[in-house]
């Protein structure tokens, strides 16, 4: 068998920031999420050296980069006083940065850019390109929210990704304290379909729950397109969480609830692309 290289330790959760209130925002939520998983924290901002001819010049970038990711520290340290911060200036755009810094971190963490304006999910938005591409789970920050105000959401399927979506966010809803709503989409009438679907998801909770006993956890079947149940669920949600790709991983980097989710959830919103080892 071939060597198998050193193991990859994700124990950092690295937040993108631009100077923008979306991405000050995600600060917030990026420290208030590394406190609770009691994870160092890494605050990354891209310094892009082609100059924006159209724009007047402010001097040197380098100067405004440092000021921007130590305001972003500072803003940390009244989130989460004590939190392990450090912070990091790349090269070039910062999906680029972020996503070289998804090879070594457990959770990455921006603002979503206003993907709800939009008439049709931009494809080429920082957020949906880490949510697409990313080595590691994704967190979009979405008004003000931490995602403790109400209870966590994830929505469940057969495929592996629905398996490591429930992982997330048992661990989630445990870190907070909160109720975890389970729910299962099914675009059927038939009340048979109901009651396999429902013993399917009673059997994909069970070893969760006895993991997290200390959970609240509603299973709930909806019928319906996945895509609307999971949007409709989210707006009494705090945290929705769902997997990367669903039951058809090789037709397109997002299953279709995903980029409903991405796209309309008006709550912070995780996209599980992998779960880091547990020590």
């Amino acid at each position: 068998m071939p060597a198998q290289g050193p193991q990859v330790t994700r124990d950092r959760i690295a937040v993108g920031v631009d100077g923008s209130e979306s991405s000050l925002r995600a600060v917030r939520l990026a420290a208030h999420e590394a406190a609770l998983q009691r994870r160092p924290l890494r605050i990354v901002h891209a310094l892009n050296w082609i100059p924006d001819q159209s724009a007047p010049s402010d001097g040197e970038p380098r100067p405004a980069a440092e000021a921007l990711v130590n305001r972003a520290a500072a803003l940390a340290e009244q989130v989460a006083p004590g939190l392990e911060t450090e912070v990091a200036i790349g090269e070039g755009t910062l999906t680029g940065t972020l996503l070289r810094e998804s090879n070594l971190a457990g959770l990455i963490v921006l603002g979503d850019g206003g993907l709800d304006r939009h008439t049709c999910l931009p494809l080429d938005a920082p957020a949906v390109q880490l949510a697409s591409r990313s080595k590691c789970s994704v967190m979009l920050a979405r008004g003000e929210q931490t995602g403790d105000e109400g209870p966590v959401l994830v929505g469940v399927d057969r495929s592996a990704g629905g398996e490591r979506a429930l992982e997330f966010a048992f661990e989630a809803a445990a870190n907070r304290r909160a109720e975890l709503v389970v729910v299962r989409a099914l675009d059927s009438d038939a009340p048979e379909d109901a009651d396999v679907t429902a013993a399917q998801l009673a059997e994909a909770v069970g070893p969760w729950q006895e993991k997290y006993s200390g959970v609240t956890t509603r299973r709930h079947v909806l019928a319906g397109e996945p895509p609307q149940v999971m949007v409709a669920q989210s707006k009494s949600a705090a945290l929705v969480v769902v997997g990367a790709r669903g039951e058809h991983p090789v037709r397109t980097p997002l299953g279709s609830v995903t980029q409903a989710v991405l796209h309309h959830a008006p709550c912070t919103t995780v996209v599980v692309r992998a779960i880091p080892p547990t020590a």
